[in-house]
């Protein structure tokens, strides 16, 4: 039985762009809609999406390391073998949530999606910046920290941070 990996996710959505939009995403936007995916499918039913790799702070935003490092954004992506397409159509609310997250932001730079997960309150901004009792900015983490799966979960849990 094959499990689904990041990069298993990463190419799906790299598929959609390209049979859906005709477009090649690049590693800013790959990894800006897996964190997407990856944040309302952890809200959704509590368990991440892949076990292989889980979210970072980076410079531009949430990054997956294993899919920023192996992923290829020039690859035009063929269609998966038979056991991958067997695992993805086991959860038909992730291939629609796919779906829809690459037609909503698929055409959004990658400056305007670094601006979206940075907006104050994002999972990214909690994980990296370092606040006194007041609210106030007195620090920054170091890059790569992880971001916790419960600040991902509860942001997710918000309908207003989800894509209509």
């Amino acid at each position: 039985m094959t499990k689904l990996t990041s990069i298993d996710y990463a190419r799906l959505i790299q598929y959609a762009a390209q049979k859906l939009h005709m477009t090649r995403l690049n590693r800013t936007q790959i990894n800006k809609i897996l964190f997407y995916v990856y944040g309302v499918c952890y809200a959704d039913f509590d368990k991440p999406l892949f076990e292989d790799d889980t979210p970072k702070a980076w410079p531009y935003g949430p990054v997956f390391p294993i899919v920023n490092k192996k992923i290829n954004p020039d690859e035009i992506v063929q269609p998966f073998g038979n056991e991958t397409i067997h695992e993805f159509n086991k959860h038909p609310q992730v291939l629609q949530l796919v779906k829809n997250a690459v037609d909503a932001m698929y055409n959004m730079s990658a400056v305007a999606l670094t601006k979206w997960s940075h907006q104050e309150g994002s999972p990214w901004y909690e994980t990296l910046y370092i606040k006194d009792d007041s609210g106030n900015i007195t620090g920054q983490k170091k890059w790569n920290t992880p971001i916790d799966a419960e600040l991902i979960k509860k942001y997710f849990k918000d309908p207003k941070n989800r894509i209509n």
